[in-house]
């Protein structure tokens, strides 16, 4: 017996390393506890996966939602640039994209006028299913200062007078399924 290890030798086979007995109190709880181990190992890694996979979804759809968001923004800065260069006595049919107002029924919630909408050039925002469109209202307008709204020949020049303007756009994303819609009220510089 060498270091608890009994070897029996034969002339012909040799000799043979023969393992201790086991006690009987042994039966293979190694294997159960390794089982289990492994058990809870595997549960981990798929519940990490599926959280990777969650948030890798999540992040793709904010980004997503901000080129939407990004796409409708520069529709509404081109719209307001647009609502400012606007002359007077333009045609508030929706001809050019310039409605009256329409207390009822906002004119950027009308479907049936969507058609009216002026769609910003191809290609002027990229990665997006559809370039982004906008609409612009005539809201009204407000005396310059205080002398033009007292002044009755001041008063009939049109330099006289702001107007306002509200331009809505809408932009989507990578895909049909995410639209953004902004709106702004501006005052014209003229």
């Amino acid at each position: 017996m060498i270091g608890g290890l009994d070897f029996k030798c034969l002339p012909q086979l040799g000799c043979v390393i023969v393992s201790p007995k086991s006690s009987p109190k042994e039966r293979g709880m190694v294997l159960a506890i390794c089982l289990i181990i492994m058990l809870i190992l595997a549960i981990l890694g798929s519940s990490a996966i599926k959280t990777t996979i969650v948030q890798e979804r999540a992040t793709g759809l904010t980004r997503n939602k901000q080129i939407s968001f990004d796409s409708s923004e520069a529709a509404l800065r081109f719209g307001e640039t647009n609502a400012d260069t606007i002359s007077i006595g333009t045609a508030t049919d929706g001809s050019v994209g310039l409605w009256l107002p329409d207390p009822n029924n906002p004119r950027w919630l009308n479907e049936s006028i969507k058609s009216s909408w002026i769609t910003l050039p191809s290609g002027t925002i990229a990665n997006v299913v559809e370039q982004p469109k906008y609409v612009m209202e005539f809201t009204g307008s407000i005396p310059r200062d205080d002398s033009c709204a007292l002044d009755a020949e001041a008063s009939a020049n049109q330099d006289c007078w702001r107007y306002t303007y509200r331009v809505t756009s809408e932009g989507k994303g990578q895909n049909n399924d995410t639209l953004t819609t902004v709106q702004s009220t501006i005052l014209s510089r003229k």
